[in-house]
């Protein structure tokens, strides 16, 4: 009896660690330092786009994107066969990051992009893009386009 206690005790730990884990929808990033967006952006080409999984792309949108949430849940899976068709990937074929950052000004935001190159799945060729993340007013950083 007491095993099957601790047991659902732990089950119930791990599904609310679980959940809380799981990326807050248009949170963005506090750390804008370039080693971090970099890496953000890395994860974000690797682990979002490429695996065709929309979470860390969610969690990196402004608040003002809220409004079209389910536009662009139904648009993803369709991107991603688009540019990469169906068969499931886990690495690009070529992928390049610039090392340095530009800075510029949007409304009155800073924002910081990086240019990558990529190609995997069914593309042709390479395709050029780049991360811009945005900061705004509570000082958090946001996917300013999408690559």
């Amino acid at each position: 009896m007491r095993l099957a206690a601790s047991l659902i005790i732990v089950s119930s730990m791990m599904l609310v660690g679980a959940s809380a884990n799981a990326l807050e929808r248009f949170a963005g990033i506090e750390d804008g330092s370039d080693a971090n967006l970099k890496a953000v952006c890395k994860d974000y080409m690797i682990n979002s786009f490429l695996k065709n999984d929309p979470d860390l792309f969610f969690h990196l949108l402004p608040k003002s994107m809220k409004k079209m949430e389910a536009m662009l849940e139904k648009d993803w899976p369709e991107g991603h066969l688009k540019r990469f068709g169906a068969e499931p990937l886990t690495e690009y074929d070529f992928f390049v990051m610039d090392d340095e950052f530009r800075e510029s000004i949007y409304k009155g935001h800073p924002v910081k992009s990086i240019s990558i190159k990529y190609q995997a799945g069914i593309m042709k060729r390479y395709r050029g893009s780049s991360c811009s993340f945005e900061q705004f007013e509570d000082k958090r950083w946001y996917l300013a386009q999408k690559p």
